[in-house]
């Protein structure tokens, strides 16, 4: 018997065609990094990603096809038109019946910021309520949700248009605090020009996921493939590749931020405080000891190239840009225990053989105050040429001098200080600006107590 009644069905009834992404509309806002405008085209680690989940499932769709609305907004266009996708949105428990989601895209803290020099203290949300501080939100936001669920009382929320809006009230003292995710809160003083370690995260509000959040009736399979797409974008690493990839972080022998320990690992305070700061903003880093003027040189001119610990001049501002502090350092000048020599400043080394090494910022200063500087290659060499006689005095960073001292097992005596400094990691300016923002944030949350509501 002919099989074909199969065929006639299909001719009389054909099977319905797969979902396509094109019967989605998107919307996303001001957020940078995940999304934002620049030069009226969308940008961002959301926008990159829906672009590859684009492609993955061979949707014509790009980033072009997106709108560009303000929070508040689209928010409320995703809640009630069907076959709407809203990111980057917070998942939270509130928000959970609320939408259908894909993801997650990364992980956003979102804190109350204050300007460092406030002297703003906050343990929990009490300590807010009690200071009866005016904290900047942006309407709908998480930060504005949180804050409302926490019971702060309207008369302390202040409305802001936008991120940008709310940086300017926090920086002008409009506002004591200002609630907003921390990667964000520091790409936007980056893209102002403004120094991020003037500002620093007071108070952990909430720690969430971000997705695409999609009207609660949108239909089962488009969510399937798009969250299939993305899983298997994630296998094959290409997230982490659009967060920002691997950036090569030069170092070199300088104890105790950075050295070679005994196993052969690159160790040391300021290496292990980024390792941490990497892990916590789920970066990539590839660590490479060097010697100084080579780490230095490639990060001034090799693109995704960054080098620590440096220190932070006016004549380095811009040619770099910083992610910091790592620690401090005091810089003093130092001789053998037992020579005999007497001085209080540099002004008193100038007849005298000083050593340094190449690109270093204590002997560039040093000679920038007329004290004629012998350079070596590397700082372990100064230890050696104090020893032979080579040269009468060193200067150079106080926590390393001692290190390199006892490890050498020589005896030295500190004739001065003459300065205190910030050591920063310095990174090529083609190091993506979501990259800085999220390092730098989770570096200034290792000094602050992170107490979520």
């Amino acid at each position: 018997m002919k099989r074909w009644w199969p065929t006639l069905l299909l001719a009389l009834f054909p099977l319905p065609a797969a979902a396509e992404l094109e019967a989605l509309t998107f919307i996303t806002e001001e957020y940078p990094p995940y999304n934002y405008r620049q030069n009226e085209r969308l940008e961002g680690i959301s926008i990159e990603l829906l672009e590859r989940i684009f492609a993955e499932t061979g949707s014509t769709m790009s980033r072009e096809d997106v709108r560009y609305y303000p929070w508040a907004r689209g928010y409320e266009t995703v809640l009630s038109e069907p076959n709407t996708v809203l990111f980057s949105t917070t998942r939270t428990e509130q928000r959970e019946q609320l939408f259908q989601w894909v993801g997650p895209i990364a992980t956003d803290r979102v804190s109350l910021l204050a300007r460092r020099d406030s002297g703003i203290q906050l343990n929990d949300i009490e300590d807010v309520i009690a200071g009866d501080y005016r904290i900047a939100v942006i309407r709908e936001d998480i930060g504005a949700q949180r804050l409302q669920e926490a019971g702060v009382p309207e008369a302390q929320i202040h409305a802001a248009m936008s991120g940008a809006s709310a940086l300017r009230m926090l920086e002008r003292g409009r506002v004591d605090l200002w609630a907003y995710g921390e990667d964000v809160a520091f790409w936007l003083m980056n893209e102002e020009g403004m120094p991020t370690t003037d500002y620093t995260p007071a108070l952990t509000i909430s720690e969430s996921d971000l997705y695409y959040a999609l009207h609660r009736d949108t239909d089962p399979d488009l969510i399937e493939r798009m969250q299939a797409a993305l899983d298997r974008l994630r296998e094959r690493g290409v997230v982490g590749e659009i967060l920002g990839g691997t950036i090569a972080f030069n170092t070199e022998e300088y104890p105790p931020y950075n050295y070679r320990g005994a196993d052969g690992t690159i160790t040391g305070s300021s290496t292990e405080l980024l390792r941490a700061a990497l892990s916590a903003a789920e970066l990539d880093a590839e660590f490479r000891l060097l010697p100084w003027a080579r780490a230095y040189t490639e990060a001034q001119l090799r693109e995704r190239h960054c080098v620590y610990s440096t220190t932070r001049t006016p004549e380095r501002e811009a040619l770099f840009t910083w992610v910091g502090p790592l620690t401090s350092s005091t810089w003093a000048a130092f001789t053998l225990e037992d020579a005999e020599i007497e001085a209080s400043s540099l002004e008193e080394l100038a007849e005298l053989r000083v050593g340094s090494f190449r690109e270093d910022a204590v002997g560039q200063y040093a000679a920038s105050q007329g004290v004629p500087i012998v350079v070596a290659s590397a700082e372990r060499e100064n230890i050696a040429r104090l020893r032979a006689g080579v040269i009468d005095a060193w200067v150079t960073g106080e926590q390393a001098a001692r290190y390199l001292a006892e490890e050498a097992n020589l005896p030295l005596r500190r004739l001065f200080v003459f300065n205190e400094v910030e050591l920063y990691l310095a990174c090529h300016p083609s190091v993506p600006d979501y990259f800085i923002a999220r390092l730098q944030a989770a570096l200034d949350r290792k000094d602050n107590t992170e107490r979520p509501l």
